[in-house]
């Protein structure tokens, strides 16, 4: 980890977030908190408060302030034992998955019990839960899931751990990012994705400069929106430049998003093997012998479906063949385009091909032919399987409309050049592809001083 990464100031976001932990828990200095200067901020021991914000936020720090503080009551094994316990108390998705792997190695509740945090760590796992009690449960959701994973892939215990850990730890650096980016429902334009897409590298550079774990668990918390195929974020790290706990970890993020809905297990066997070669064929398979071996229990229709599905599918569909034709336009073009604007139009001409053919393979392509009505009595399975793959690729074509919009945020010409195809592929949003020049998102979550 290079130093010159990080930050040698508190993050203002996780500052606030520190803060408001004052107003209900005690917070105390474990050592002297002291700038760059050697003049001390907080003496050791002292109990932090709203009015120190203005003065800890307003100096470069000689130590992390992440690793000077403790919580009184804050987060501990024993709080996520009993959130892990409450989650597989209820949770039958969750169970199925991880019997098919519970004989394989040391059990799951075993892991949790064993983990180590230090005074960084434990403070981050209880800002998450004071913040929102939800997003603990979705954290040791996906530490029981990246278990199963792991298991499934027959990993080491070592690996097992480093998954188990990692899986909790996921979204820590969401804690550095501005809260507006993450509201619940909020609709990111493509280039707002900036913001976001930064946080499992955060979340690398603050377990590797916060905690003594084996450098595989900071690797697999960058690793978490990775994809086998090479379209994750934020490295697009394909085959195997993924790790083994990376992989698991994942597939379990992405898991845990779809388990608290109806019918969880078959939208996770959908959204598995929409995209073939996203994810390992192992997984996939966990989810269906998970299906197999639960009863029948096939989706039911609603009463009177939706008259605009039809035709929200053939708007999708022409989503994905005008931006063909757009992409395919550019490459025609004697337009004067840099070697990397060439190759982002050809790997996102590749990807939407690729869902070109997802869309035909899930028989969307059926609800294309103008036969009004043919459709209202669909059986629910069919119905369901629509909706869910109507909402997979639409996912997958924004995904495209990201990675473009990152890719040439840094280069006027090149964003003004992809900015009607980044429209398309986002959904024809008319400021979606024409962001302003703005500064440069960088990874500088720490207080940490180049000099120490």
């Amino acid at each position: 980890m290079n130093r010159a990464s990080l930050s040698t100031s508190v993050n203002q976001h996780y500052l606030n977030k520190l803060m408001k932990l004052t107003e209900v828990m005690d917070v105390a200095a474990s050592e002297d908190i002291v700038d760059v200067r050697g003049m001390k901020l907080v003496a050791k021991g002292a109990r932090l408060t709203r009015s120190q914000q203005d003065t800890l936020g307003g100096h470069k720090l000689k130590k992390t302030l992440e690793s000077s503080l403790s919580a009184e009551g804050g987060a501990d094994n024993r709080l996520i034992l009993e959130t892990a316990r409450r989650i597989l108390d209820t949770s039958v998705p969750i169970n199925r998955i991880l019997g098919r792997n519970a004989g394989r190695g040391i059990s799951p509740q075993t892991l949790l019990a064993n983990m180590h945090f230090g005074h960084a760590m434990r403070m981050m796992i209880t800002l998450t839960d004071r913040e929102n009690p939800r997003a603990l449960e979705h954290s040791v959701t996906v530490s029981l899931l990246s278990i199963g994973m792991a298991k499934k892939l027959q990993l080491s215990n070592d690996d097992q751990m480093a998954a188990a850990l990692a899986g909790l730890l996921h979204d820590v650096g969401e804690l550095y990012i501005d809260p507006a980016y993450l509201k619940p429902g909020k609709r990111l334009l493509p280039h707002e994705w900036a913001h976001l897409v930064i946080h499992p590298r955060i979340g690398q550079v603050l377990i590797t400069e916060l905690e003594s774990y084996p450098a595989s668990v900071a690797r697999a918390v960058s690793e978490h929106h990775e994809r086998l195929d090479g379209t994750g974020y934020p490295r697009q790290s394909a085959g195997g430049m993924i790790s083994g706990p990376g992989l698991a970890v994942s597939v379990a993020e992405m898991l845990a998003g779809v388990l608290h809905k109806d019918y969880p297990l078959e939208r996770a066997e959908l959204a598995l093997k929409i995209i073939p070669g996203e994810h390992p064929h192992h997984f996939l398979s966990a989810i269906s012998g998970a299906l197999r071996n639960q009863p029948a229990n096939r989706p039911i229709a609603p009463s009177r479906p939706d008259e605009n599905d039809d035709a929200a599918i053939a708007r999708l569909w022409s989503r994905i063949a005008d931006s063909l034709q757009a992409g395919q336009q550019m490459l025609r073009e004697e337009t004067l385009r840099s070697p990397r604007v060439w190759a982002l139009i050809e790997r996102a001409l590749a990807r939407i091909r690729n869902i070109e053919r997802a869309f035909i393979s899930t028989g969307l392509d059926a609800y294309l032919k103008n036969n009004h009505g043919l459709h209202d009595h669909d059986d629910g399975t069919l119905q369901f399987e629509k909706a869910v793959a109507t909402r997979e690729i639409t996912w997958r074509l924004r995904d495209i409309a990201r990675d473009l919009a990152l890719n040439t945020a840094d280069v006027a010409t090149d964003r003004d050049m992809l900015a009607g195809l980044i429209g398309l592929l986002d959904g024809g949003l008319a400021d979606a592809a024409v962001p302003q020049p703005q500064a440069q998102v960088q990874v500088q979550p720490l207080s940490q001083a180049q000099a120490a």
